[in-house]
Protein backbone atom coordinates (compact mmCIF):
# COMPACT_ATOMS: atom_id res chain seq x y z
CA UNK A 1 0.00 0.00 0.00
CA UNK A 2 3.41 2.67 -0.40
CA UNK A 3 5.16 2.97 -2.78
CA UNK A 4 8.85 4.85 -2.91
CA UNK A 5 9.67 8.19 -3.78
CA UNK A 6 12.69 8.67 -6.05
CA UNK A 7 14.51 9.43 -2.78
CA UNK A 8 13.70 6.25 -1.30
CA UNK A 9 11.30 7.30 1.12
CA UNK A 10 8.31 5.30 1.04
CA UNK A 11 5.56 7.37 -0.18
CA UNK A 12 1.29 6.33 0.64
CA UNK A 13 -0.35 5.60 -2.70
CA UNK A 14 -3.09 7.54 -1.23
CA UNK A 15 -1.43 10.65 -1.67
CA UNK A 16 -1.94 10.05 -5.72
CA UNK A 17 -5.63 10.42 -5.03
CA UNK A 18 -5.65 14.12 -3.83
CA UNK A 19 -7.93 16.66 -5.80
CA UNK A 20 -4.42 18.34 -6.30
CA UNK A 21 -1.99 15.67 -7.84
CA UNK A 22 -1.65 16.00 -11.87
CA UNK A 23 -3.28 12.97 -12.50
CA UNK A 24 -6.70 13.73 -10.77
CA UNK A 25 -9.53 13.92 -12.48
CA UNK A 26 -13.19 14.13 -11.84
CA UNK A 27 -15.26 10.99 -13.12
CA UNK A 28 -17.89 11.87 -16.24
CA UNK A 29 -20.46 10.91 -14.54
CA UNK A 30 -19.81 13.28 -11.26
CA UNK A 31 -19.55 15.99 -13.99
CA UNK A 32 -22.76 14.96 -15.32
CA UNK A 33 -24.40 15.04 -12.06
CA UNK A 34 -23.14 18.09 -11.17
CA UNK A 35 -23.97 19.92 -14.49
CA UNK A 36 -27.63 18.45 -13.90
CA UNK A 37 -28.13 19.61 -11.12
CA UNK A 38 -27.15 22.85 -11.79
CA UNK A 39 -29.03 23.14 -14.75
CA UNK A 40 -32.13 22.33 -12.05
CA UNK A 41 -30.96 24.42 -9.51
CA UNK A 42 -30.62 27.79 -11.54
CA UNK A 43 -34.53 27.84 -13.22
CA UNK A 44 -35.71 26.69 -9.61
CA UNK A 45 -33.90 29.45 -7.66
CA UNK A 46 -34.17 32.20 -10.83
CA UNK A 47 -38.09 31.45 -11.29
CA UNK A 48 -38.85 30.06 -8.04
CA UNK A 49 -42.31 32.47 -8.03
CA UNK A 50 -43.51 31.01 -10.88
CA UNK A 51 -42.92 27.88 -9.12
CA UNK A 52 -45.37 28.43 -6.55
CA UNK A 53 -48.33 26.09 -5.78
CA UNK A 54 -50.54 29.05 -6.87
CA UNK A 55 -49.42 29.83 -10.16
CA UNK A 56 -48.95 26.44 -10.94
CA UNK A 57 -52.47 26.09 -9.99
CA UNK A 58 -53.77 28.97 -12.47
CA UNK A 59 -51.65 27.57 -15.25
CA UNK A 60 -53.82 24.29 -14.84
CA UNK A 61 -56.86 25.94 -14.82
CA UNK A 62 -55.51 27.36 -17.92
CA UNK A 63 -55.06 23.98 -18.95
CA UNK A 64 -58.52 22.11 -18.39
CA UNK A 65 -60.31 25.07 -19.50
CA UNK A 66 -57.97 24.00 -22.72
CA UNK A 67 -59.34 20.61 -22.95
CA UNK A 68 -63.06 21.71 -22.30
CA UNK A 69 -62.50 24.08 -25.22
CA UNK A 70 -61.30 21.22 -27.25
CA UNK A 71 -62.58 18.32 -26.00
CA UNK A 72 -61.38 16.08 -29.22
CA UNK A 73 -58.41 17.95 -30.37
CA UNK A 74 -56.84 17.18 -26.42
CA UNK A 75 -57.67 13.65 -26.32
CA UNK A 76 -56.24 12.65 -29.85
CA UNK A 77 -53.45 14.98 -29.26
CA UNK A 78 -52.53 12.33 -26.11
CA UNK A 79 -53.66 9.49 -27.89
CA UNK A 80 -50.95 10.48 -30.36
CA UNK A 81 -48.00 11.72 -28.05
CA UNK A 82 -48.67 8.43 -25.72
CA UNK A 83 -48.48 5.84 -29.15
CA UNK A 84 -45.65 7.52 -30.28
CA UNK A 85 -43.85 6.96 -27.12
CA UNK A 86 -44.89 3.37 -26.79
CA UNK A 87 -43.73 2.55 -30.41
CA UNK A 88 -40.52 4.20 -30.06
CA UNK A 89 -39.56 2.43 -26.37
CA UNK A 90 -39.09 5.72 -24.89
CA UNK A 91 -39.26 5.60 -20.99
CA UNK A 92 -41.67 7.82 -19.15
CA UNK A 93 -45.18 5.19 -20.21
CA UNK A 94 -45.92 4.87 -16.76
CA UNK A 95 -45.97 8.49 -15.44
CA UNK A 96 -47.57 9.59 -18.48
CA UNK A 97 -50.38 7.00 -17.36
CA UNK A 98 -50.77 8.48 -14.21
CA UNK A 99 -50.70 11.93 -15.81
CA UNK A 100 -53.67 10.75 -18.02
CA UNK A 101 -55.90 9.71 -15.17
CA UNK A 102 -54.66 12.58 -13.39
CA UNK A 103 -56.00 14.46 -16.72
CA UNK A 104 -58.68 13.15 -17.83
CA UNK A 105 -60.43 11.33 -15.51
CA UNK A 106 -60.88 7.38 -14.64
CA UNK A 107 -63.09 6.17 -17.89
CA UNK A 108 -61.51 8.92 -20.47
CA UNK A 109 -57.83 7.71 -19.75
CA UNK A 110 -59.07 4.12 -19.75
CA UNK A 111 -60.08 3.89 -23.09
CA UNK A 112 -57.39 6.23 -24.53
CA UNK A 113 -53.85 4.67 -22.73
CA UNK A 114 -55.49 1.12 -23.59
CA UNK A 115 -55.92 1.25 -27.28
CA UNK A 116 -52.77 4.08 -27.45
CA UNK A 117 -50.89 1.69 -25.58
CA UNK A 118 -51.78 -1.88 -27.42
CA UNK A 119 -51.03 0.56 -30.46
CA UNK A 120 -47.88 1.56 -29.96
CA UNK A 121 -46.83 -1.37 -28.78
CA UNK A 122 -48.02 -3.14 -32.00
CA UNK A 123 -45.77 -0.64 -33.84
CA UNK A 124 -42.84 -1.50 -32.19
CA UNK A 125 -43.63 -5.25 -33.06
CA UNK A 126 -43.91 -4.68 -36.93
CA UNK A 127 -40.89 -2.27 -36.54
CA UNK A 128 -38.77 -5.02 -35.17
CA UNK A 129 -40.26 -7.80 -37.55
CA UNK A 130 -39.75 -5.81 -40.86
CA UNK A 131 -36.99 -2.83 -40.21
CA UNK A 132 -34.78 -3.81 -37.19
CA UNK A 133 -34.83 -7.51 -37.26
CA UNK A 134 -30.70 -7.33 -37.37
CA UNK A 135 -30.37 -5.22 -34.67
CA UNK A 136 -32.87 -7.04 -32.53
CA UNK A 137 -31.46 -10.45 -33.47
CA UNK A 138 -27.70 -8.89 -32.38
CA UNK A 139 -29.07 -7.69 -29.06
CA UNK A 140 -31.64 -10.20 -27.71
CA UNK A 141 -30.22 -13.45 -29.74
CA UNK A 142 -29.92 -15.53 -26.58
CA UNK A 143 -33.55 -14.45 -25.84
CA UNK A 144 -35.16 -15.96 -28.85
CA UNK A 145 -34.99 -19.25 -28.00
CA UNK A 146 -36.47 -18.96 -24.52
CA UNK A 147 -39.27 -16.82 -26.31
CA UNK A 148 -39.62 -19.35 -29.10
CA UNK A 149 -40.00 -22.93 -26.38
CA UNK A 150 -42.54 -20.84 -24.44
CA UNK A 151 -44.73 -19.81 -27.41
CA UNK A 152 -44.46 -23.41 -28.66
CA UNK A 153 -45.45 -24.83 -24.78
CA UNK A 154 -48.41 -22.28 -24.24
CA UNK A 155 -49.38 -20.26 -27.07
CA UNK A 156 -50.55 -16.44 -26.80
CA UNK A 157 -51.23 -17.75 -23.12
CA UNK A 158 -47.50 -16.79 -22.67
CA UNK A 159 -47.62 -13.47 -23.87
CA UNK A 160 -50.70 -13.06 -22.08
CA UNK A 161 -48.80 -13.94 -19.15
CA UNK A 162 -46.00 -11.55 -19.79
CA UNK A 163 -48.12 -8.69 -19.82
CA UNK A 164 -50.29 -9.29 -17.02
CA UNK A 165 -46.67 -9.29 -14.27
CA UNK A 166 -43.89 -7.69 -16.37
CA UNK A 167 -40.87 -9.77 -15.69
CA UNK A 168 -39.70 -8.40 -19.03
CA UNK A 169 -39.60 -5.33 -19.77
CA UNK A 170 -42.60 -3.99 -22.29
CA UNK A 171 -40.22 -2.81 -25.06
CA UNK A 172 -38.30 -5.83 -24.79
CA UNK A 173 -41.43 -7.92 -25.36
CA UNK A 174 -42.20 -5.51 -28.13
CA UNK A 175 -39.43 -5.79 -30.28
CA UNK A 176 -38.74 -9.63 -29.59
CA UNK A 177 -41.89 -10.76 -30.32
CA UNK A 178 -41.38 -9.20 -33.76
CA UNK A 179 -38.84 -12.23 -34.53
CA UNK A 180 -41.20 -14.86 -33.03
CA UNK A 181 -43.54 -16.48 -35.78
CA UNK A 182 -46.43 -15.00 -33.90
CA UNK A 183 -49.01 -13.03 -35.66
CA UNK A 184 -50.14 -9.99 -35.75
CA UNK A 185 -53.33 -9.83 -34.85
CA UNK A 186 -53.12 -12.33 -32.50
CA UNK A 187 -50.06 -9.48 -30.76
CA UNK A 188 -52.68 -6.98 -30.84
CA UNK A 189 -55.49 -8.84 -28.56
CA UNK A 190 -53.71 -10.53 -26.60
CA UNK A 191 -52.22 -7.18 -25.49
CA UNK A 192 -55.01 -5.28 -25.53
CA UNK A 193 -56.54 -7.61 -22.96
CA UNK A 194 -53.54 -8.63 -21.28
CA UNK A 195 -52.27 -4.95 -20.63
CA UNK A 196 -56.14 -4.15 -19.66
CA UNK A 197 -55.90 -4.99 -15.71
CA UNK A 198 -52.33 -3.35 -15.32
CA UNK A 199 -53.94 0.06 -17.37
CA UNK A 200 -56.59 -0.05 -15.21
CA UNK A 201 -55.10 0.17 -12.07
CA UNK A 202 -52.04 2.85 -12.81
CA UNK A 203 -55.26 5.48 -14.10
CA UNK A 204 -57.17 4.55 -11.07
CA UNK A 205 -54.10 5.84 -9.33
CA UNK A 206 -53.21 8.79 -11.43
CA UNK A 207 -57.08 9.49 -10.86
CA UNK A 208 -56.78 9.97 -7.51
CA UNK A 209 -53.97 13.15 -7.45
CA UNK A 210 -55.72 15.97 -6.51
CA UNK A 211 -55.40 18.76 -8.68
CA UNK A 212 -52.81 21.89 -7.84
CA UNK A 213 -55.16 24.15 -7.34
CA UNK A 214 -56.44 21.76 -4.41
CA UNK A 215 -52.97 21.33 -2.78
CA UNK A 216 -52.47 25.57 -3.19
CA UNK A 217 -56.07 25.45 -1.09
CA UNK A 218 -57.68 22.91 0.20
CA UNK A 219 -60.65 24.65 1.51
CA UNK A 220 -62.01 25.97 -1.94
CA UNK A 221 -65.36 24.86 -3.47
CA UNK A 222 -65.25 22.07 -5.52
CA UNK A 223 -67.98 20.16 -7.44
CA UNK A 224 -67.94 16.96 -5.52
CA UNK A 225 -68.30 19.10 -2.61
CA UNK A 226 -71.86 20.17 -3.66
CA UNK A 227 -74.34 17.43 -2.21
CA UNK A 228 -78.13 19.19 -3.49
CA UNK A 229 -77.53 21.85 -5.83
CA UNK A 230 -81.20 22.72 -6.40
CA UNK A 231 -81.31 23.36 -2.45
CA UNK A 232 -77.94 25.58 -2.87
CA UNK A 233 -79.61 27.13 -5.67
CA UNK A 234 -82.96 28.00 -4.05
CA UNK A 235 -80.67 29.39 -0.34
CA UNK A 236 -79.20 31.70 -2.47
CA UNK A 237 -82.01 32.36 -4.98
CA UNK A 238 -84.37 35.74 -5.03
CA UNK A 239 -86.72 34.19 -2.58
CA UNK A 240 -84.32 33.70 0.25
CA UNK A 241 -85.35 35.43 3.82
CA UNK A 242 -83.49 38.85 4.01
CA UNK A 243 -81.71 37.65 7.14
CA UNK A 244 -80.97 33.90 5.92
CA UNK A 245 -77.32 32.68 5.34
CA UNK A 246 -78.06 32.25 1.56
CA UNK A 247 -79.16 35.95 1.25
CA UNK A 248 -75.91 37.17 2.58
CA UNK A 249 -74.08 34.84 0.77
CA UNK A 250 -75.85 36.33 -2.16
CA UNK A 251 -74.79 39.62 -1.64
CA UNK A 252 -71.18 38.50 -2.59
CA UNK A 253 -72.01 37.76 -6.15
CA UNK A 254 -71.90 39.22 -9.15
CA UNK A 255 -74.95 40.51 -11.11
CA UNK A 256 -74.14 37.87 -13.98
CA UNK A 257 -74.04 35.07 -11.22
CA UNK A 258 -77.20 36.52 -9.31
CA UNK A 259 -79.05 36.36 -12.57
CA UNK A 260 -77.94 32.18 -13.70
CA UNK A 261 -79.10 31.61 -9.49
CA UNK A 262 -82.47 33.22 -10.16
CA UNK A 263 -82.87 31.64 -13.58
CA UNK A 264 -82.12 28.12 -12.43
CA UNK A 265 -84.57 28.58 -9.18
CA UNK A 266 -87.30 29.42 -11.68
CA UNK A 267 -86.91 26.46 -14.01
CA UNK A 268 -85.53 24.05 -11.66
CA UNK A 269 -83.32 22.76 -13.70
CA UNK A 270 -79.76 21.67 -12.81
CA UNK A 271 -76.64 23.45 -14.02
CA UNK A 272 -74.93 21.89 -16.65
CA UNK A 273 -70.91 21.26 -16.13
CA UNK A 274 -70.33 25.08 -17.77
CA UNK A 275 -72.72 26.93 -15.22
CA UNK A 276 -71.50 24.61 -12.36
CA UNK A 277 -67.96 26.09 -13.11
CA UNK A 278 -69.57 29.53 -13.29
CA UNK A 279 -71.19 29.30 -9.80
CA UNK A 280 -68.26 27.33 -8.02
CA UNK A 281 -66.12 30.28 -9.57
CA UNK A 282 -68.67 32.83 -7.69
CA UNK A 283 -69.14 31.14 -4.85
CA UNK A 284 -65.17 30.72 -3.77
CA UNK A 285 -64.42 34.68 -4.52
CA UNK A 286 -67.03 35.14 -2.15
CA UNK A 287 -65.87 32.89 0.34
CA UNK A 288 -62.45 34.26 -0.13
CA UNK A 289 -64.03 37.74 1.16
CA UNK A 290 -63.24 38.81 4.84
CA UNK A 291 -66.31 40.76 5.38
CA UNK A 292 -68.49 37.96 4.19
CA UNK A 293 -70.92 37.07 7.56
CA UNK A 294 -73.36 33.96 7.97
CA UNK A 295 -73.34 34.86 11.49
CA UNK A 296 -73.07 30.97 12.88
CA UNK A 297 -72.24 29.85 16.51
CA UNK A 298 -68.68 30.37 16.24
CA UNK A 299 -68.38 26.85 18.39
CA UNK A 300 -69.02 25.02 15.35
CA UNK A 301 -66.33 26.00 13.42
CA UNK A 302 -63.60 26.36 16.03
CA UNK A 303 -61.80 29.80 17.29
CA UNK A 304 -60.47 31.62 14.18
CA UNK A 305 -56.73 31.16 14.16
CA UNK A 306 -53.71 33.61 12.55
CA UNK A 307 -55.80 37.00 11.84
CA UNK A 308 -52.47 39.07 12.35
CA UNK A 309 -51.21 36.79 8.68
CA UNK A 310 -50.79 38.77 5.79
CA UNK A 311 -51.08 38.11 2.10
CA UNK A 312 -52.08 34.98 0.71
CA UNK A 313 -51.49 33.10 3.98
CA UNK A 314 -53.84 35.00 5.30
CA UNK A 315 -56.42 34.13 2.27
CA UNK A 316 -56.45 30.85 2.80
CA UNK A 317 -57.11 31.44 6.46
CA UNK A 318 -60.49 33.71 5.64
CA UNK A 319 -61.40 31.00 3.24
CA UNK A 320 -60.54 28.17 5.83
CA UNK A 321 -63.15 29.78 8.36
CA UNK A 322 -65.73 30.86 5.39
CA UNK A 323 -65.75 27.58 4.13
CA UNK A 324 -66.49 25.53 7.67
CA UNK A 325 -68.85 28.82 7.83
CA UNK A 326 -70.77 27.46 5.04
CA UNK A 327 -70.62 23.59 6.11
CA UNK A 328 -72.05 24.85 9.76
CA UNK A 329 -74.97 26.85 8.14
CA UNK A 330 -75.46 24.53 4.86
CA UNK A 331 -75.01 20.91 6.82
CA UNK A 332 -77.21 18.97 4.09
CA UNK A 333 -76.19 21.01 0.90
CA UNK A 334 -72.36 21.04 1.10
CA UNK A 335 -69.73 18.97 2.45
CA UNK A 336 -66.59 19.71 4.74
CA UNK A 337 -63.38 19.90 3.50
CA UNK A 338 -61.92 16.69 2.75
CA UNK A 339 -58.46 15.65 3.31
CA UNK A 340 -55.76 15.48 0.57
CA UNK A 341 -55.10 12.31 0.93
CA UNK A 342 -58.13 10.31 0.58
CA UNK A 343 -58.99 6.80 1.11
CA UNK A 344 -59.62 6.41 -2.64
CA UNK A 345 -56.01 7.58 -2.99
CA UNK A 346 -54.57 5.25 -0.13
CA UNK A 347 -56.40 2.09 -1.40
CA UNK A 348 -55.42 3.32 -4.98
CA UNK A 349 -51.57 3.23 -4.06
CA UNK A 350 -52.03 -0.02 -2.05
CA UNK A 351 -53.73 -1.62 -5.08
CA UNK A 352 -50.92 -0.51 -7.62
CA UNK A 353 -48.20 -2.02 -5.35
CA UNK A 354 -50.31 -5.48 -4.24
CA UNK A 355 -51.21 -6.46 -8.03
CA UNK A 356 -48.68 -7.48 -9.88
CA UNK A 357 -48.14 -9.75 -6.11
CA UNK A 358 -51.84 -10.93 -6.48
CA UNK A 359 -51.56 -11.60 -10.23
CA UNK A 360 -48.34 -13.95 -9.79
CA UNK A 361 -49.59 -15.83 -7.12
CA UNK A 362 -53.15 -16.20 -9.28
CA UNK A 363 -51.14 -17.34 -12.27
CA UNK A 364 -49.06 -19.79 -10.46
CA UNK A 365 -51.90 -21.22 -8.71
CA UNK A 366 -53.51 -21.56 -12.50
CA UNK A 367 -50.09 -23.55 -13.75
CA UNK A 368 -49.53 -25.57 -11.01
CA UNK A 369 -53.47 -27.16 -11.65
CA UNK A 370 -52.67 -27.44 -15.43
CA UNK A 371 -49.82 -29.42 -14.62
CA UNK A 372 -51.61 -31.87 -12.23
CA UNK A 373 -54.43 -32.25 -15.00
CA UNK A 374 -51.69 -32.97 -17.36
CA UNK A 375 -50.05 -35.57 -15.45
CA UNK A 376 -53.72 -36.76 -14.41
CA UNK A 377 -54.17 -37.27 -18.44
CA UNK A 378 -51.01 -38.88 -19.33
CA UNK A 379 -51.08 -41.30 -16.29
CA UNK A 380 -52.10 -45.03 -17.51
CA UNK A 381 -55.45 -45.73 -16.76
CA UNK A 382 -54.34 -48.78 -14.34
CA UNK A 383 -52.76 -46.31 -12.13
CA UNK A 384 -55.71 -44.13 -11.75
CA UNK A 385 -58.00 -44.46 -8.78
CA UNK A 386 -61.33 -45.96 -8.71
Amino acid sequence: FSRTRPDGMPQSSSSSFRPDSAGWRPAPRLIIALVAALLILIPAVRYRNLLSLDTLAAHEQQLRQFQTSHPILVPAAAFGIYTVVTALSVPGATAMTLVAGWYFGFAQAVVLVSFASTLGATLAFLLSRFVLRDQVQARFGDRLKTFHDALDRDGPWYLFTLRLIPVVPFFVINVVMGLTRIRTWTFWWVSQVGMLAGTMVYVYAGSTIPGLAELADPFRLRPADIQNWPALISAVSRHSAADSPGHALRQHLDSGTVELVDHLAETGSRPDPEQTETLLKAFNAAIVRPELTLQPPWSLIGTPRGQTESGSAASRIVTEINRRILVAVFPDIIRPPQPILSRRMMAAFLLLGLFPLAVRRLLGSARRTAAAADSIAASPASELPE
